[in-house]
């Protein structure tokens, strides 16, 4: 009979350290879905910095847009082929061959 009841607490904390390894590697709180967790953290806050850079780079434009005509000008000529009065308009071409 004793030979059997510590086979028994053998077996059952056998099958009790199974379901913590279980849990502690493959459960929704485990290592391996730490380790998932933190690399999703690391590409959105890549992702943030991206975006804080490009809206710096906008407000700037919009202070700059606000505050004087340079940065309105600029984008006419390059955009709308902008020339003023008293200017001259020259335009180089490749021959074709």
């Amino acid at each position: 009979m004793a030979i059997r009841a510590a086979h028994l607490w053998t077996v059952v904390a056998v099958i009790l350290l199974l379901i913590l390894q279980y849990r502690l590697w493959f459960d929704d709180s485990g290592v391996i879905a730490n380790k998932a967790l933190e690399r999703q953290i690391q590409s959105l806050q890549a992702s943030n910095e991206e975006h804080a850079e490009q809206n710096h780079a906008l407000m700037n434009d919009v202070k700059d847009l606000r505050s004087g005509d340079a940065l309105l000008e600029e984008t006419a000529r390059e955009q709308l082929g902008l020339v003023k009065e008293g200017e001259t308009f020259v335009l180089f071409a490749e021959p074709e061959s």
